[in-house]
């Protein structure tokens, strides 16, 4: 007795969609004979949970705790065939299509796995059958939560961040070691590069074997039960590496990151996970000293920064009422973004979402075709390049 159900979304084979678009498919089920129900529903849901065990105490007294958070954001149910409380009804056998529609709400987060805790979407066909077990069969999906960069005026502006430090051997203090960051716009899109400029004046004894930038993400997993407990974690994303500098020396290294395919930052969608993200810059020196860094605060979002972009260019870059894959009109040297699988490491889905085996969100990622500018290093002393282990 074989059944098998297969849903499909229309004009979305990635099934991505942006929050406040409408979701549209077709649950196509094929029974290979008669079979009893007392309906076929599709659920629709999305939610975010986390969840993250401690242990404290030794011996007798050790004791496990289990902290858990869930929040709830999409929760609709279509009757396909039937109803929650009708009678039994025939199936017949051969292959029955049903179409569905769903709007989903603007207020979404974005899609997001993490290692303690995930956001999640997904529908469900269900046939409600009497006196025996419910069969189900799901499909996940993307949800991303459009985030126009242009919508905060002050991404625009250059960021700096600084550090001053000395190096120590027993009791002597060396000179100043002094290295700063700077990023022409705090606000980032998936497949845009960041440049940065690195500066660095090395006026102690201790030399400098290069560079190393990371971009960071930093997750919040906030717990209810059984109290409101806070976890972090904090995941190198990417990594690119630069020269180091000489002893008594100083001079600028420039260093391009490329943001992969991630999650817009969120801080404001989600009272169980929040993300946001940093570059941390590293110094590598020699010897057995603490190594010098400094972090600058970025925002990653869907809508890149038009002052980021050659002019011409369009005013509207997404627009959630498309029906079916969301895209964007092109911009100069610009075409709509493509919809690329998060490149970080996604845990085996287990407890409800037991049925699948690993999901990739998708994330839009642009590509921006016009050359962006080379690595010079000015002249003065010229730094020494030294690979990171």
């Amino acid at each position: 007795m074989v059944t098998t159900c297969e849903i499909k979304f229309d004009n979305n084979p990635n099934g991505t969609y942006l929050s406040g678009q409408m979701i549209t498919g077709k649950v196509i089920l094929n029974l290979s004979e008669k079979k009893k129900v007392r309906s076929v529903y599709l659920k629709i849901e999305g939610y975010a949970k986390c969840s993250w065990t401690v242990t404290k105490g030794r011996g007798n007294g050790r004791r496990s705790i289990t902290y858990k958070g869930r929040e709830d954001y999409l929760n609709q149910v279509t009757y396909l065939l039937g109803t929650e409380s009708g009678p039994n009804l025939d199936l017949a056998a051969g292959i029955t299509t049903y179409s569905f529609a769903c709007m989903l709400p603007e207020s979404l987060p974005s899609s997001f796995e993490g290692k303690y805790g995930h956001i999640r979407y997904s529908c469900k066909a269900v046939l409600d059958r009497p006196l025996k077990t419910d069969k189900e069969f799901r499909l996940p999906f993307s949800v991303i939560k459009s985030e126009d960069l242009n919508a905060i005026p002050s991404l625009t502006i250059p960021t700096k961040s600084e550090i001053v430090r000395h190096f120590y051997c027993c009791c002597f203090k060396s000179k100043p070691f002094y290295m700063s960051a700077a990023i022409p716009f705090s606000g980032y899109v998936p497949g845009q590069k960041v440049d940065l400029t690195i500066f660095m004046n090395n006026q102690s004894n201790v030399g400098v074997e290069g560079t190393k930038v990371t971009l960071e993400r930093s997750t919040q997993y906030i717990s209810q039960n059984p109290r409101k407990k806070i976890r972090s974690e904090l995941l190198a994303v990417k990594e690119v590496y630069g020269p180091g500098m000489i002893k008594s020396g100083s001079g600028e290294v420039k260093v391009s990151l490329e943001i992969p395919p991630l999650a817009p930052t969120n801080v404001n969608y989600s009272r169980v996970i929040t993300t946001c993200y940093q570059l941390r810059v590293v110094a590598k020196v020699s010897g057995a000293h603490k190594n010098p860094y400094l972090n600058i605060p970025i925002k990653i979002g869907t809508n890149p920064l038009l002052a980021s972009l050659p002019t011409p260019h369009y005013n509207t870059l997404f627009d959630a009422s498309f029906s079916s894959q969301p895209s964007a009109p092109p911009i100069q040297d610009l075409p709509p973004p493509s919809y690329e699988e998060a490149m970080q490491i996604v845990p085996e889905m287990a407890g409800d979402d037991a049925n699948i085996s690993v999901f990739n969100p998708r994330y839009p990622v642009w590509n921006f075709s016009s050359p962006m500018p080379t690595a010079p290093i000015s002249p003065a002393n010229s730094p020494i390049k030294v690979p990171l282990n």
